[in-house]
């Protein structure tokens, strides 16, 4: 017989108190989705019934924002134990909260959709043992800032933190804890931890809305590498299976397909579709970089690598800061092919 004679009680632990020192500012107000990172996640979390949602902060955080039904659903924790990392955060929120367990969730893991939570339960249902579930991604590699633990953890985290061990990791292999395999959702799991991830991230986004994404290829002067970049990298995404399309800007007026050409080599690499977009090529009315984005959708392609100067509402890759051993899983990524951390 389960040692539970009703379903336990699940709450949510928003991680939003780090120093955020990689990135340089606040991770929890980065603008997300029309709002701040911080928002977001508690507007999605209404994917799942959580009993109370706990924020582990120690600043004010206005909810204004947020639904009134969703707003009186959320409580402020500060640490009681400060600079102690995740582990202070969640001490705290175990400390003031009544529910029987949590979902631990960082607050910058922005494509986390809380399907996981119902699947997490069933095994808990099934092994009413458990003190913790970690989910595990590519790589074998752990995600406890995703993880549910037991608020009978409590104390084993009170002992940590009084003897200096900040270590999460330290906590859930300590206790009683399964492990569920979530490779084939990894995307879910990836977190942005410094400028150039928050860029990969939005990039990643924006194209999730798009039938047909884009990646440009960049580079801050002519005769840097970008067509070779783009050749090589249509010619390894041909290799794998994926059609993909190109387009070339020029700030030329007058364009036409000439031999041994930037698009004639393109088009040899394997490219399904190629264009030569000018300045004159817009409609009146029309940016270049609008009229490449819907020139773009048209092509009957799975992916779209263009090559400019400048990204405009693209994500970019500049060619001459990346690195070409990983070009093609980073088109990849950020075309949402690949869900390969950031």
């Amino acid at each position: 017989m389960s040692k539970y004679a009703r379903r336990p009680s699940l709450g949510l632990v928003l991680l939003a108190g780090g120093k955020s020192s990689r990135m340089g500012h606040d991770k929890a107000a980065l603008p997300w989705h029309e709002t701040d990172l911080l928002t977001n996640r508690l507007l999605c979390s209404q994917q799942y019934h959580f009993a109370e949602r706990l924020i582990s902060i120690n600043r004010p955080y206005p909810s204004s924002s947020l639904p009134k039904k969703l707003a009186r659903t959320v409580r402020i924790i500060p640490d009681n134990y400060t600079d102690c990392g995740p582990l202070g955060g969640m001490e705290a929120a175990l400390h003031n909260g009544c529910c029987d367990f949590y979902l631990a969730l960082s607050v910058d893991l922005p494509f986390y959709d809380f399907s996981p939570v119902p699947g997490l339960l069933n095994i808990l249902r099934h092994q009413p043992e458990l003190l913790a579930i970690i989910p595990k991604t590519e790589n074998n590699q752990d995600q406890p800032l995703a993880a549910l633990y037991s608020r009978k953890l409590l104390p084993a985290i009170t002992a940590q933190l009084q003897n200096g061990d900040y270590r999460l990791r330290r906590l859930y292999q300590a206790v009683p804890a399964a492990y569920v395999d979530e490779s084939f959702r990894s995307a879910l799991y990836l977190n942005i931890n410094t400028p150039a991830a928050y860029e990969a991230a939005k990039g990643r986004d924006a194209n999730s809305y798009r039938q047909i994404p884009v990646v440009t290829l960049t580079a801050p002067e002519s005769g840097a590498g970008k067509t070779r970049a783009a050749t090589m990298a249509i010619a390894e995404l041909t290799r794998r299976g994926y059609q993909v399309a190109y387009i070339k800007s020029t700030h030329h007026n007058i364009t036409h397909p000439k031999a041994d050409s930037d698009t004639d080599r393109a088009q040899k690499a394997g490219a399904v579709s190629v264009c030569l977009c000018g300045p004159a090529d817009a409609p009146l009315g029309m940016t270049k970089e609008d009229y490449i984005l819907a020139l773009s959708q048209q092509q009957l392609a799975d992916l779209v690598l263009v090559e400019s100067r400048s990204h405009g509402p693209f994500p970019q890759i500049d060619v001459t800061q990346g690195d070409a051993g990983t070009l093609v899983d980073d088109i990849l990524f950020l075309t949402g092919y690949r869900s390969s951390a950031i």
